[in-house]
This record gives C-alpha cells, structure tokens and sequence, in this order.
C-alpha cells in the first residue's frame, strides 16, 4: 500500500468522522424542536443501529466489497454526505412524519415512527460501510485507523458548538454533507478521478444553493406550544437564533396574554405581550413594559411578598426576566438575576431593561449556588409544569435544580428570615404538587426539621399552587397576613400552620379533595408508606436520578389503564413510555438488520462464543458509561448540549489515543484481559468517587471545569479505546472471517445499551449504571479467561 494513500485515507476517515459526529450531534437538536428532548437518545442508538448493521452487510459482501474497495470507499462516502441533509427532508414529508401525541393512539403513529427511525439509519449506515472497509481491509494497522475514526469524532464533537452559533440545525445538515463529499474527494483513485470529482462537484454545489438559499424547513409538531401560539390572529415569528442552548425564537402578537394563577377577584385588563419559546417550547414572555409584570401582584406568586421586605433576591432560570422584573418594581437594593442562556436575556431585553439594582450572570443555576457566598431574603424557582400538564414528555429530562441536593444548596443561601418561592401549575392526576410537597418536606427533614408544617406554606389559586420553604417557622403574624392576602385575592390555602379544612377549598373548589390528604400525608411520618402506595412515582429526585417529571411505575401501569382507560393512561407518562417503545424497535431492528443476516454466513467460527460475550460486554459497557458521563456532566457544566459534545468529543479523542497505543502492544488474551480488568477497576472506583469530585469542582471557573472534565473523562477512555481494536486485531489473526462478525455483535449490544442505560439511570440511578457498565468489562476479561482455557 503507498504510504501517501494510507495517509489520505486516514485524514479522510477522520474528515468523514467529524461530518459524522457533528450532524449526529445537530440531529439530537434537530430532534428536540421537532419532538421532544428524549429523542436525542434514540439518535444514538439509531447512529449504533447505522455502525451494527455495516458491520453485518460486510460480514456477508466481504470479498466483493474488499475487491472493489477504491470505488466502493468514496461512494459510501458520498452517500453518506447526500443522506445527511436528504434524511432532513425526507422527515418533514407526509410518509414520515409522525407525531409523538398521536404515538399511542393511532396505530400508524408506530410504523409511521419505524420510517422516522430508517431515513436517519441510512447516513449512518454508508459512513459505517466506508468506515468498516477500511477496517477490514487494513486490520493490521487498525490502531492508527481507529485513533484517525476516534480523533476526528472528537473533533467534530468541538465543530458543533462553533456551528449551533453561526447555522440553524437544518443548515448544519448541509455542511456536514459538504465535509463527508470533501472526505470523499480526497481519496477517489486515478482509475474513475474524472468522473466522480465531477460528480462531487455538482452534489457539492447543489448542496451549498440549498444550504443558502433554501434550507430545510423546520416541521415542528403540532402540539408544541410555539405550533399552537403561531395559530392565534396575526401571531408571526420576528426573530430565530440558535446556539448550543437551542433554538430560540421570538414571537409578537396582538393578542397574547400572560397572568398564571391569576385571581378569580380580578377585574383589571391582562397587558398583551411577545414571548419567546426555546425548541419551539414556551421560554417566557417578553413585556412591553416593566409595569406589565405588576399583574403578578394578583397571582399566587406575590404572596412571598406579603410577609417579607426582602434586601436582597435571588431568581435562579430567570429566563426572560418577567420574575426580575416584578421584584425590581419593588426598588428591592439588590437582585441576583441567574439565566444560562444569553439569547433568552439578550432578545427580552430588547423591549425590557434592567434597573442598576440587577446584577445579571449567565450562569446555570446549581453552579451560581456552588459559587456564591451570598445569603439572600427570597430565592426564586423558575415555575413547575404549564397549563393543562405535559404528558409527562419531561419524564426523562434531567432536572437538577428541583433534587434534593439542589433544595438544600438553596436552604443554605437562604438569610436567617429567608424564602425560598416556587410555584407549580395543577396537573390531574395530582404528581407536580405531591412531589414539590416530598421534595421540601425531605430537605427540610434532612436539615433536622421536625415539623416541617411550621415552616412550609402553599397558597392554591384555580390552576397554580405556590410554595414557601422558610429558614425559620412562620411566625403568627406572617400567618395572619397570609390568611388576608388568600381572603383578598379569592385564594385558597393548602398548607398553613393551623389550617382548618373548610378554609382549604372556599374560593376555588377542588372535586377531589385526595390533593390535601395526601398534601398532609407528605408533611407528616407517612411520606414513605405514600411514596410505595401512591399510583404515580412521587419519591422526591436526587441528582443520581435527577428525572423530577418522571412519575410512572410500570407495576402501576395496568391499574391506571383501568381506572382511565389505556389511550389515557399512556398519555400520562408519555415520554417515558417512548423510550420504552424506542428500546423494543432498537431490539428488533438490531435483530433483523445486524444478528439474524450473520446467520446466512456459511463459515465455521471457533471463536464465537468468546466473540459474543467479549464484543457484547464492550458493545453494553462503552455506551453505559457514555451516557452515566453525560448525565453527570450536565450538573457540572450546566448545559446539556455542552456535556453532550464534551463527553463524546473528550471520550472518543482519548479513546482514539488509546487505540494507537494499543496498536503497539503485542497481542496476547493476558494482555487484553488486564486492560479490561483495568477498565472495570477505574469504574468501580468512579461510581463513589466521581459524584464527590464533581461537587467539589461545582463552583471552578468554566475553563477549569474544562480542564476538569478532561482529565477525568480521559483516564478511562485511554484504556476503554483499547479494547476493540485489540480484539479485533486477534481475531484477525485467527479467523479473519469473524472480525465482521465481532463488528457487527460490538453494534447491537450498543445499540440495545443505549435506550436500556437510559432505563437503568431513571429506575435505578447513575451510579448503579456506572457498576453495571463495569460488569460489562469484567465479561470480557472473563470471556478472555475462558478462551484461553479452550
């Protein structure tokens, strides 16, 4: 082989895996304004589904496609750059597109959902098939192949950031097909060089006109709150921006209106406003003035108000500002005004600006917490839930600032008189509310509060239900003016020192009272005999599960179909019943396009049990511990996206270098399976001590935490990039006709990892994951064990 070739093809597999990376990234934000957030974990297991199912077809065509590697090569390549933004187009087309309201209610939704999920599979697939060739082809240099593969994913992880900033995600789709065609062109052979350089030309230039003058447009769905604003008279989008935060867009209307929980005894005009959604959801509404947000005063959000003269406030996700704003009025001396997004900040503050007693940080809320020292009179919550509930779409979101590790950081910021406000929009069957009631009745119990009824009150309106968590008991002349604020306002109490039931449901009447039962219950010894009894998952989330909106128990599951009917009880908890659904399709398609074809292979394999469980056991412990690195990451970095990128980028850049390491070692199952042992050893250590690192590195300066990540994401991800391309090396050597086998086994234990380690983190938390992807390793090093008895 010349040695300049090997060199092109190396930069161009590591070109065509930063094309890769970065659309697969664009993909999940793409996915996120379309749907919802949980299917960002379905474009992995769909990327893993793409690299299996190669693996399966080169496993079958091998000699054909080997022999016809220097045409073969650039197609695929080529392919996979036409697919990335045809894949786009393709899904906002009538076949394809499905709704996820719809998802359990018409049976088409599911087939309609299997498309969705093979239009995105075919890029993938072609890179995977250029990419496996490779591989194949040149086995014995795999080390240095698979760093170029590592390396440039790593890369085009970094890419992405830089483009969410300058590209909508339908534009992205067009530039990273214009890297795969560049990728492409830098390895076609003499033999057909005019052909298809003219080929890639006109691709490339077709892609660009699209790219410019007419992009993809966005088909969001029809259930998302932007799709129903846009649908009231004269309502238009003014302005779209988009970063790493997603997509955010303004809206103006003549006749929006925003008052949550407004009073029944109300009888001035709600002032008309723009807003902002985020991903096509509600963001926040932007006022034409700062005396718009004076109509908080008649909402259960003024009531901290009543009882406090606050010097200094804190609004932690103030999102637009509308919370700032109303405190601001008040000429409190200083508010702390906390929003991670700027676009959020810069767009609302167009119409809206900020007095000098606002300081603004752009900062996530749990790191502001870990960083300031201040303590502060009122600590504002963004608001839990919207109007008419979610369908539990939220139910694999992480939420760190409702866990109880993020009350009690609050509860420690809170000045000796201080409050902690939240307010929380009314969902039936009652889950928001009760788990609020959980979360502060246990932080405060963990603070060695005995009667937690003395220091938590909840002011009812007809839709919204505000909390107050004080440092120190409510005194009775607070409760006094508590009552009079509810008897001014036609408010009910929920939660008062010396409640009596009549006052609880005056104004606005409750059917079902199982709300203050179960309120009461919550605040007294029984919350644990509530949390096993009650119908939904109320048990207050800690930052190991940091899954708040997830409410359901699948043993509960039949008894809700029961008592409301099935269409209805899956629309309860439909997001978490989505990631189930994507899990069995996952499984079925890996069966179908990846194991059953290896079947057809009339070839005697003598290593098939240890390629099972060895290329399994890394295929179930790679993914496991990527996505446990994610979700922990997002906490320290404080922005999904951001972990996203930097765990993939940092795990599979040092991957890569572990992978051009091991092509220097000699290859022995002694060898391979110390490396293993290794692996599962740092992960043992990892699952009880990265949690503490990471609190204690929560208030660094961002490029520290940078640093930081590094440097904790790298020491196992050298030693998890060995593994593979040191299997896949033996293998070769023995029996070359199963490295497409092995390819394709590593594929659909990923893909099937990927949807069950976002199950195993929401039922049995992060750190179980984290120990069970360390059993994973520990199969393969017994799986080496056993193959050298044999």
């Amino acid at each position: 082989m010349n040695f300049s070739y090997f060199n092109r093809l190396l930069f161009s597999i590591g070109l065509l895996s930063v094309s890769m990376i970065a659309f697969q990234l664009s993909l999940m934000q793409y996915l996120s304004i379309v749907q919802w957030y949980h299917f960002a974990y379905m474009i992995i297991a769909i990327a893993l589904l793409g690299f299996g199912a190669a693996g399966t077809f080169i496993a079958l065509f091998r000699n054909a496609l080997i022999q016809r590697i220097k045409v073969l090569l650039p197609l695929c390549i080529t392919l996979t750059g036409i697919f990335m933004p045809l894949s786009l187009w393709l899904s906002g087309q009538p076949l394809f597109r499905f709704d996820t309201y719809l998802l359990f209610v018409e049976q088409k939704e599911i087939w309609r959902l299997l498309l969705f999920e093979l239009i995105f599979f075919l890029p993938f697939f072609f890179c995977a098939l250029a990419i496996g060739m490779v591989f194949i082809k040149y086995a014995n240099r795999i080390g240095k192949l698979y760093f170029g593969n590592l390396l440039g994913s790593g890369l085009g992880g970094i890419l992405i950031i830089l483009l969410f900033w300058v590209a909508s995600p339908s534009q992205i789709a067009f530039i990273t097909g214009l890297l795969s065609l560049l990728a492409s062109f830098i390895i076609i052979s003499s033999q057909s060089r005019t052909l298809m350089v003219a080929i890639n030309i006109v691709i490339a230039l077709v892609l660009l006109f699209f790219a410019i003058k007419n992009p993809i447009y966005i088909n969001i769905s029809q259930y998302k709150s932007l799709s129903q604003s846009l649908d009231l008279p004269e309502t238009t989008i003014k302005t779209s921006k988009n970063s790493p935060y997603g997509l955010i867009q303004y809206i103006t209307s003549p006749v929006l209106r925003y008052a949550p929980g407004l009073s029944l005894s109300y009888t001035g005009e709600v002032p008309v406003i723009d807003a902002l959604f985020s991903n096509a959801e509600w963001a926040g509404p932007v006022l034409a003035s700062q005396e718009d947000s004076e109509i908080l005063d008649y909402t259960t959000s003024a009531v901290a108000l009543e009882i406090i003269e606050p010097q200094k406030v804190l609004v932690l996700g103030a999102g637009t500002g509308i919370r700032t704003h109303y405190f601001s009025l008040r000429k409190i001396p200083q508010i702390d005004h906390v929003e991670p997004n700027p676009l959020l900040s810069k767009l609302s503050s167009k119409t809206t600006n900020f007095g000098s007693n606002v300081n603004l940080y752009q900062k996530d809320a749990r790191s502001f917490l870990c960083e300031t020292k201040e303590l502060y009179d009122i600590i504002s919550i963004p608001d839990i839930g919207s109007f008419g509930g979610n369908a539990g779409l939220n139910a694999i979101q992480e939420e760190y600032l409702l866990t109880t590790e993020s009350f009690s950081k609050i509860y420690d910021h809170l000045d000796e008189n201080g409050i902690m406000t939240i307010t929380v929009w009314m969902d039936y069957p009652y889950r928001n509310a009760l788990k609020v009631t959980a979360t502060i009745a246990e932080t405060l119990g963990e603070k060695g509060v005995e009667d937690p009824e003395n220091y938590l009150i909840a002011i009812r309106s007809w839709n919204t239900i505000t909390y107050l968590m004080k440092r120190k008991a409510f005194s009775k002349r607070e409760i006094v003016k508590l009552r009079k604020f509810c008897d001014r306002l036609s408010f009910d109490p929920l939660l008062l020192p010396g409640i009596t039931t009549d006052e609880r449901n005056t104004s606005n009447i409750l059917e079902d009272e199982n709300l203050f039962k179960l309120t009461d219950r919550l605040i007294s010894n029984e919350r644990s005999e509530v949390y096993e009894t009650y119908d939904f998952n109320i048990r207050p989330s800690r930052d190991d599960r940091p899954y708040f909106s997830q409410f359901l128990k699948w043993k509960n599951f039949g008894h809700l179909q029961k008592l409301f009917g099935d269409q209805s009880a899956s629309f309860f908890e439909l997001g978490y019943l989505i990631v189930a659904v994507t899990f069995l399709q996952s499984f079925l398609l890996a069966i179908l396009l990846i194991v059953l074809p290896l079947f057809f292979l009339k070839r005697k394999m003598n290593n098939k049990f240890w390629t099972l469980f060895y290329f399994g056991g890394i295929g179930l412990g790679f993914m496991f511990i990527e996505i446990v690195l994610i979700q922990r990451f997002i906490l320290f970095l404080g922005n999904p996206v951001y972990s996203v990128a930097a765990v993939i980028s940092f795990m599979l850049f040092l991957s890569g270098i572990g992978s051009w390491y091991s092509s220097k070692l000699k290859i022995s199952l002694i060898s391979i399976r110390n490396i293993a042992l290794v692996i599962a050893a740092i992960l043992l250590f990892y699952a009880i001590v990265l949690p503490l690192i990471l609190k204690a590195g929560m208030g660094l300066d961002i490029r520290i935490k940078i640093l930081y990540t590094l440097v904790l994401i790298g020491i196992p991800a050298f030693f998890m990039g060995m593994p593979f391309p040191l299997g896949l090396r033996y293998l070769s050597e023995r029996s070359e006709q199963e490295v497409s086998w092995a390819w394709g086994i590593n594929g659909c234990f990923s893909v099937l990892s990927t949807s069950l380690a976002t199950i195993l983190a929401i039922e049995a938390g992060f750190t179980v994951l984290t120990l069970l992807g360390a059993a994973a390793y520990l199969l393969t090093m017994a799986s080496c064990f056993i193959q050298s008895r044999s």
